[in-house]
């Protein structure tokens, strides 16, 4: 999945997720700080929402293995 995400964007107060908060709630908040249901986006910048053990975690998937935010949200999930 590719979008370009426009020049200069960040999110606002998009806290990392670090294992140490839940895993709904960080999908949730990555949601409503993107103010979007666009998968591209939101697939786009979830890993950018991921530090230590979550991002390497993130990084083993096979690149074009997520097709959609639900897929990227039930493989996070379990």
């Amino acid at each position: 999945m590719e979008v370009d995400i426009p020049l200069g964007w960040k999110p606002s107060n998009l806290e990392q997720y670090d294992e140490t908060t839940h895993i709904d709630e960080h999908m949730h908040t990555i949601q409503a700080n993107l103010y979007t249901n666009d998968d591209a986006i939101l697939c786009r910048v979830f890993p950018t929402s991921l530090k230590r053990e979550a991002l390497t975690w993130y990084s083993g998937f096979p690149p074009r293995s997520i097709d959609s935010f639900d897929t990227l949200v039930e493989r996070f999930s379990v």
